[in-house]
């Protein structure tokens, strides 16, 4: 269903990060069902723990799952609070976070099987051989962020920071009303890698998380008044209990 017509796999080597374009990436069918997984982030729970009342809202679900590479299938867990620590979140680091779990709808959706499918291809590119077909747990984070009129957010209210995950995509899905929301990728020493703008659906970013920072510029809403929105999934990867288990 969605093919990347790009090879990443020496950039992911040397750089740790690789961007790609919307345009990089083929949808071979599926059309409805591309609009129906877009439509969804309209319906996302509220994200109580972001803030920013007065500017705006976040929109949020949170799953885990368990992936298996070798019948490219996916299972989902239970649900599960999303925590980190004090030193990789500043902004609410050490709470217990509970979000609603991703949707059946999504669950189910021919895109977001065919997403976790193509990241893990792209994983594969820097993983050793032995671990292409053992079952990891992959984490799924949909994300909508509105601005009210006029206001400038934060997307990012962290600031730079690293989630943990041995591996991530950013998978951008549309924005309206909204400049700014810059996405920036750095060494630990945050030191800036690479950078851009996600203008269009599918602007992707791939990334060995626990190895960098990351960043996205504040937004804001130019329009007097009619709302902005920006909003992305991400899809992570990692093995419990190994040498690419999360750090939290």
């Amino acid at each position: 269903m969605l093919k990347l017509n790009k090879n990443v796999g020496h950039t992911l080597r040397a750089n740790k990060a690789v961007n790609v374009l919307g345009s990089d990436f083929a949808l071979t069918g599926g059309f409805s069902e591309f609009v129906r997984f877009t439509k969804s982030w309209e319906t996302l729970g509220l994200d109580n723990y972001y803030g920013q009342a007065d500017r705006g809202a976040r929109y949020r679900s949170y799953s885990d799952f368990e992936y298996d590479p070798a019948s490219e299938t996916l299972t989902r867990l239970e649900h599960r609070a999303y925590e980190q620590s004090t030193e990789h979140n500043r902004y609410v680091g050490g709470m217990v976070r509970h979000f609603d779990d991703v949707s059946a709808e999504i669950f189910n959706s021919a895109v977001l099987q065919a997403l976790v499918k193509l990241d893990f291809e792209v994983y594969k590119e820097v993983l050793p051989e032995a671990l292409h077909s053992k079952i990891w747990q992959c984490q799924i984070h949909q994300i909508r962020i509105e601005i009210n009129p006029g206001a400038e957010i934060e997307i990012t209210p962290e600031g730079i920071h690293c989630d943990g995950y041995p591996f991530s995509a950013v998978h951008f899905w549309g924005r309206e009303n909204v400049e700014g929301a810059m996405s920036q990728v750095f060494t630990k020493e945050e030191k800036l890698i690479d950078s851009g703008t996600y203008r269009n659906i599918l602007d992707t970013t791939f990334f060995l998380d626990r190895e960098l920072l990351h960043y996205v510029t504040t937004a804001f809403n130019p329009t007097k008044d009619k709302m902005g929105y920006r909003q992305i999934i991400a899809i992570s990867f990692s093995r419990p209990g190994t040498d690419y288990d999360i750090i939290k």
